[in-house]
């Protein structure tokens, strides 16, 4: 791979070999070096970190995923114990991240951690997993949820024509790179004004669910258990559909390295993050079957729209665009997190230098954001994207993880016991989601193997690719490609190792 070449004059470069990368950033900048390094700031707050939790986990689930579980539950009493279920195990498995990001300060959550405890290789499936799959397929499809909910003002009576809904996803996707690449001042400040309009979607369909139960409208709530699905499997799917809803609650582990004091601020966060999302959701899902009943969420599509159209008549277009907004918060956080995910890996050295570099004056990871980004664009472009499919593979391959992050907890428990832990999650917790993430990956496989198989597949093929990064015998044709395309990309972006200014 290319080296910098800290000793070369900075100007009548251009013949350089590609091995020699001279450029540096300016030294005399203090946003940009810092005690002589170039690295990322640490700019995030209690308060940043609470709207990143709650501003990319209510997303698109909450509007499209009660008609998911309570398809698969049955009745509206075992639906609403799914969603106070999903929340729980969000806040259990949230405490055991806490405890590994304030023990383990590295960004990456599950990557870190996973080489913490049981080396590169399992680290670098989940990165893998996570660059390739499931982190640009999460951008996708809400990204193209956006765009649905944009559109629907325009097209009342019908679908929006696809071409729309692919352009305005692009249009999302790229803007929001575009922020991400520009400043994590400004990314963080987008995740606080778009938390704060989703919430406000979130209290508006609350308060029309609260006007009807006023009213004494209380039937839909009777005999709420009536049917219950007792199939563990199908009842293991729809966790899964409510845990999508949840997830994102490890958002703060993917980025340790730029809060300002993790060990005070992260418990904190997520404990106040997760507990308003699980408040918000179960609220919401009242209002729901207050107001549209068990038939007319099957029914609907989009339930928050559905009640819209029926309650605010004129102006019912509020929802949508509220709806549109919060999508919009969840891409911004699922590519804030993805980035750094990219970054850390490739800082280790599981993944091209090219990778680990980062903007000198923005002091942003802009390869690592341009490459998932991208990935995330490609997926999005093709036509088909099937929601049930991709919570049943993204599900199946985050849980297979999850799990042995709370196996790698419970290791480093053991193997270092003198490790400074500034928080420690009782030991029955991370035991506890040990056996329910094994529950949440064997459910399925039950009830669908094929898609299971299938993302079991996907994750492993990561492993020749590792073995030929770490190679000695890497042909000398593809490293000098490599370094020259490095060499290039460096002058193009101006971007650096993270690694001595001078």
């Amino acid at each position: 791979m290319a080296e910098k070449d800290t000793n070369s004059p900075s100007s009548g470069e251009e013949d350089a070999p590609a091995s020699k990368i001279p450029l540096k950033p300016p030294i005399e900048d203090p946003e940009v070096c810092v005690e002589g390094k170039v690295e990322l700031k640490k700019r995030v707050t209690l308060l940043s970190g609470i709207s990143f939790i709650v501003g990319t986990v209510i997303g698109s689930g909450i509007f499209v995923s009660p008609t998911g579980i309570l398809g698969m539950s049955n009745s509206i009493g075992l639906s609403l114990i799914v969603w106070l279920g999903c929340g729980i195990l969000a806040m259990l498995s949230s405490l055991c991240y806490t405890e590994l990001g304030t023990a383990v300060q590295k960004s990456g959550a599950e990557y870190a951690y996973l080489k913490e405890a049981f080396g590169p290789i399992p680290a670098f499936l989940f990165a893998w997993t996570g660059i390739i799959i499931n982190r640009p397929a999460i951008c996708a499809i809400v990204s193209l949820i956006f765009a649905e909910y944009v559109s629907k003002p325009f097209f009342p009576t019908c679908q929006p024509p696809e071409a729309v809904v692919k352009l305005l996803g692009l249009s999302c996707v790229v803007v929001v790179t575009g922020i991400n690449c520009w400043s994590v001042r400004w990314a963080t400040r987008v995740q606080r004004i778009f938390t704060f309009a989703k919430l406000l979607c979130i209290g508006m369909l609350v308060i029309i669910g609260i006007v009807e139960l006023a009213k004494g409208k209380t039937e839909n709530l009777q005999n709420a258990f009536e049917g219950s699905q007792t199939d563990p499997a199908k009842i293991g799917f729809a966790f899964y559909i409510g845990l999508w809803a949840y997830d994102g609650w490890n958002t703060l582990n993917y980025c340790t390295e730029e809060m300002k004091n993790p060990a005070r601020d992260m418990p904190r966060a997520i404990v106040i993050g997760v507990s308003i999302i699980t408040i918000c959701y179960l609220i919401v899902n009242v209002a729901y079957i207050t107001v549209l009943g068990g038939t007319g969420i099957l029914a609907s599509e989009a339930v928050a729209v559905s009640i819209s159209n029926a309650y605010l008549g004129p102006v019912s277009w509020i929802i949508p665009l509220f709806v549109a907004a919060s999508t919009f918060g969840t891409v911004n956080g699922v590519a804030f997190t993805s980035g750094r995910l990219t970054y850390v890996a490739a800082r280790d050295g599981l993944l091209p230098s090219l990778l680990a570099m980062i903007q000198v004056k923005r002091l942003t990871p802009l390869p690592s954001m341009l490459l998932t980004s991208t990935i995330a664009i490609c997926m999005l472009l093709p036509p088909g994207s099937n929601f049930m499919s991709l919570v049943g593979f993204f599900s199946f391959a985050a849980w297979l993880f999850y799990g042995g992050s709370f196996a790698a907890l419970l290791w480093l428990r053991y193997s270092k016991p003198d490790m400074p832990r500034p928080y420690r999650v009782p030991i029955y917790i991370p035991i506890f989601m040990l056996l329910a993430s094994i529950y949440l990956v064997i459910a399925p496989i039950v009830d669908k193997p094929l898609g299971s198989l299938i993302a079991l597949a996907i994750i492993l093929a990561g492993l020749p690719f590792y073995f030929f990064f770490k190679s000695k015998y890497v042909p000398q044709w593809f490293k000098d490609a490599v370094d020259s395309f490095t060499y290039g990309s460096q002058k193009l972006f101006d971007i650096a190792l993270t690694e001595q200014c001078n």
